[in-house]
């Protein structure tokens, strides 16, 4: 059985219904329910992220080592383009500059 109210679609539904409220009829939105559906969101989206925090322990308990491996390796790479995008960045300045110069060259 498929659960069709995830807790960012009840939030994010909320929160459109109750701006077309505002905006449609103002004096008609009530404030206590605004209230009540901030605090179910809220609530959805606190289990969520205690969900995330022992998944990510247990994660981490399982699987740290060989992460850390990865990690050090995309770090290594990113670092290598990094350093690549500098060096174009650099060149890529300098021509520029050279440009100006010769267009510069002869207006005095």
């Amino acid at each position: 059985m498929e659960n069709k109210c995830s807790s960012d679609n009840c939030c994010r539904e909320s929160r459109e219904s109750h701006a077309s409220e505002w905006s449609s009829k103002k004096e008609d939105c009530c404030p206590v329910q605004t209230a009540s559906d901030m605090w179910i969101c809220a609530f959805h989206r606190a289990i969520k992220e205690a969900h995330v925090e022992v998944l990510k322990a247990k994660i981490h308990k399982a699987w740290g080592s060989k992460m850390d491996k990865t990690a050090d390796a995309v770090l290594e790479a990113m670092e290598a383009q990094w350093t690549a995008m500098l060096t174009q960045g650099k060149a890529k300045m300098d021509l520029k500059e050279k440009i100006a110069k010769a267009m510069m060259e002869g207006k005095k």
